[in-house]
């Protein structure tokens, strides 16, 4: 019988796809297409990229703005698929290896990272989206879970380990099960030998509508613009079977900011758990420390898609948030999903974020800097390309939730 494993995304990928943003702006200022061609360019010559699209029109506007930026269109294979979500990382197909060289579809349950029942019809219709993207690519062989999981806090080494937020896991997505049987599943489905369990995700990426979070003066007054609910994606990735990437706050910037502050305490005990695992040889991982973004506010009004797309639940809340505290009229402002550990690994390429523009704070380009700097320590063989993804992270997620890679299997 063959015996199949998870796969590293620094190992050998076949293709990737992206979902194109239904809607060409985020903002009145912010343009989410730009992203979309820039992620594109970046993999251009690595891999097969696939680029989905809502509908005909989508597909219309996304050849044109490839084909403004010099990208030959013959050489991307489009489908269309109705996803109003930007990011197949969670709901696309997660693929397995076998060792003759076939490939297998591992199968979740999905409710809208836990913002909607398993059966309102955008869960029901993102489920499918793992099979639909399967077929696309000739996978046909199923494994099935009955966990709810989403790939973005999924994160393997290749050799037997993955890492996952345990509160995301058992308590948000599979509240019936304890720790135990939410592991016991994981390693049956992907063949794993050890889950690597890091307490929470970051403050950020917590229930978009849980209540305000401190503002740059300081004062609760701010909100996240969205977030995925709990990822290991936005703090700790394997650069490869023995090294881990990992956010990290100074005490420092932990005194500098409440944000900061609230985020160092949840990294901390994250750190310790990655410090006191072991890899498949029993030995300790080689772990890098990670800069975390300056936060970015930004200010989202009435006209803007993301201020509408963040309105969406004020009526299914009864027009309070999670805390009580009413629903904010007109324009709000929010935090978006920063991350610089939100970065696709393909092949020979590293697509990775940045945020400095022209009139920002120096220390945006300092953070920007150290953080490519960790990324050439970590992947010292391959190109570094950082994008700007702000448009993007604006609906609760980046540049790796926004792409879904299928691995190579060599044919034995």
């Amino acid at each position: 019988m063959e015996s199949f494993r998870t796969v590293g995304e620094f190992e050998k990928q076949e293709s990737v796809l992206i979902i194109w943003p239904p809607y060409a702006n985020a903002t009145r200022k912010l343009n989410t297409d730009i992203v979309s061609v820039q992620v594109v360019l970046a993999l251009m010559g690595e891999v097969e990229i696939i680029v989905c699209c809502y509908d005909e029109e989508v597909q219309k506007r996304a050849k044109q703005e490839l084909a403004r930026q010099g990208v030959d269109i013959a050489l991307i294979r489009f489908v269309i698929f109705p996803s109003p979500i930007v990011y197949p990382r969670d709901f696309g197909a997660e693929v397995m290896i076998g060792d003759l060289g076939s490939r297998a579809r591992v199968d979740f349950r999905f409710d809208m990272y836990g913002y909607y029942p398993e059966d309102d019809e955008l869960s029901r219709l993102l489920r499918g989206f793992s099979e639909y993207h399967a077929k696309l690519i000739g996978i046909e062989n199923t494994r099935h879970s009955e966990l709810i999981s989403e790939g973005g806090d999924r994160e393997f080494n290749g050799g037997g380990i993955m890492m996952a937020i345990k509160e995301t896991e058992v308590d948000k997505r599979n509240p019936g099960k304890n720790v135990t049987e939410v592991e016991q599943e994981l390693k049956r489905v992907f063949n794993l030998e050890q889950i690597i369990w890091l307490p929470q995700c970051s403050y950020d990426d917590e229930y978009a509508y849980s209540g305000p979070i401190p503002s740059a003066d300081g004062t609760f007054c701010s909100f996240r613009s969205a977030s995925a609910n709990g990822h290991i994606d936005e703090i700790c990735r394997f650069a490869n079977t023995d090294t881990i990437l990992i956010a990290h706050i100074s005490e420092e910037e932990a005194r500098e900011s409440k944000l900061h502050a609230f985020n160092k305490e949840r990294l901390d005990r994250a750190y310790e758990a990655v410090k006191t695992a072991r890899n498949q040889d029993g030995q300790p991982f080689r772990i890098l420390n990670m800069p975390v973004p300056e936060p970015i506010y930004m200010d989202l009004y009435p006209e803007d898609d993301a201020y509408n797309l963040w309105r969406e639940h004020n009526e299914d809340m009864d027009g309070v948030l999670s805390d009580v505290t009413p629903f904010p009229d007109g324009p709000i402002n929010v935090l978006p999903a920063l991350s610089y550990c939100n970065f696709l690994i393909a092949n020979n390429v590293v697509v990775a974020q940045k945020y400095y523009k022209e009139g920002m704070s120096e220390r945006i380009r300092e953070k920007d800097e150290q953080a490519l700097q960790v990324l050439q320590i970590a992947f010292p063989n391959r190109r570094i390309i950082q994008i700007n993804p702000l448009a993007l992270n604006l609906y609760g997620g980046g540049i790796h939730c926004h792409t879904r890679n299928i691995p190579f299997a060599q044919q034995v």
